[in-house]
């Protein structure tokens, strides 16, 4: 056990602190308006970041932020590449999105801080080959498919980078710990059959549903689409490891034709492995599962502020989110 992970692992066990608590999620789901959400929300530790940003520049600086401090606490390699490439992907999205689009300028768009690629080298690799030499090979691979893409459509360039952000956890999140595999294979089985569930009941091809899925779940692209079309899907996701509530959650979104009681069950579901996975309990394991956890909490205080927005019900609102 590095001496270098007794501090950091340490002040993780603080941080946890820093995460809302099931009683604050209570306030939040009960509260009547965007603005009591605001408001309930300048109590906890995101009140820090509230007075200079918009709600959404908020987040963006508050996961920054965590990212950050986890980092300095350690110099692990692994943990560096695993959580600074995710972002990398995002910024790689908005950027590439941006310009291959040719509707704005890059300066135009809001980015993340970079994470181990400079906003400099995504914006040039799209027209210089040189610089794209200078890209990760996963992301410089992504980028060629890209440009070979004459008039690539939105959806379609949203799909190249859904693959990318994929590809990249698969193979970056593993090496902090082995038990991240789990996590990262649950995470792409819970896509793609919300994909193919969506898909069916849209009417979609087996083509089309086959290209929209993304490797690396327990079952391969080409088995979800033969269930796909057999109209075998439940009893295929039953078969995934540790899912028998997700795959009963499924079963009934495809009769309901309302996906909200399944997403709430996976978002369970990681937050589980996240909290009980098999992660050792020093070095750099704690420090990445904490900084998924802050990033799921964002994106469900995202759904809930839009909900209030909408002025969806409360009850609406825990059909969807494992929380409160």
């Amino acid at each position: 056990m590095p001496d270098s992970f007794i501090y950091a692992n340490g002040r993780i066990s603080g941080k946890e602190n820093t995460l809302l608590d099931e009683r604050m999620w209570q306030m939040l789901m009960s509260a009547q308006s965007e603005e009591e959400v605001l408001r309930f929300l300048g109590d906890t530790w995101y009140g820090g970041f509230m007075q200079h940003h918009s709600l959404e520049g908020c987040f963006i600086n508050a996961m920054e932020v965590t990212e950050e401090e986890l980092i300095e606490l350690s110099e692990d390699d692994r943990l560096i590449r695993g959580l600074l490439h995710r972002r990398d992907v995002r910024n790689a999205r908005y950027i590439w999105k941006n310009l291959l689009s040719g509707q704005r300028s890059p300066v135009e768009i809001e980015i993340e801080r970079p994470g181990l690629i400079s906003v400099d080298i995504l914006e040039k690799a799209v027209s210089t080959a040189e610089v794209r030499e200078e890209l990760p090979g996963l992301f410089r691979e992504t980028l060629e498919e890209l440009l070979e893409t004459e008039g690539i459509s939105g959806p379609a360039l949203d799909r190249k980078m859904d693959n990318l952000a994929a590809e990249v956890e698969y193979e970056e999140l593993p090496r902090i710990s082995s038990g991240f595999r789990t996590f990262v294979m649950t995470g792409l089985e819970q896509k793609n059959f919300l994909i193919a569930g969506r898909c069916r009941l849209a009417g979609t091809s087996k083509q089309d549903v086959q290209e929209l899925l993304l490797h690396g779940g327990y079952h391969s692209t080409e088995e979800i689409a033969e269930a796909y079309q057999r109209n075998t899907l439940p009893l295929l996701i039953a078969e995934s490891p540790g899912f028998e509530e997700p795959a009963r959650a499924f079963a009934e979104a495809l009769d309901s034709g309302s996906f909200f009681a399944f997403e709430k069950e996976c978002d369970r579901q990681l937050l589980e492995l996240l909290e009980k996975g098999a992660f050792p309990v020093f070095g750099p394991s704690p420090l990445a599962a904490f900084v998924i956890r802050r990033e799921m909490e964002i994106k469900h205080l995202k759904l809930l502020v839009a909900a209030k927005i909408a002025g969806v019900d409360s009850s609406r609102l825990q059909e969807r989110l494992p929380r409160g």
